[in-house]
């Protein structure tokens, strides 16, 4: 991964839905924030902050 990626993983549920993600990012060398989606004002931030967004699904059961 290029250095200098900021990744913002918004979790739209309570529970983690990909737990060990956020570490495995940053392993390969991203900056990774992480929220839930009600947080609107943080989130709002960091968009303008130029994070990329990913927002996360639970895996199908």
């Amino acid at each position: 991964m290029s250095t200098g990626k900021k990744i913002l993983l918004i979790n739209p549920a309570s529970a983690t839905a990909m737990p060990g993600l956020a570490e495995a990012l940053r392993a390969a060398g991203a900056e990774v924030q992480e929220m839930h989606l009600g947080d609107y004002g943080a989130l709002l931030d960091a968009l303008e902050q130029d994070w990329m967004p990913v927002v996360l699904k639970s895996p199908a059961a």
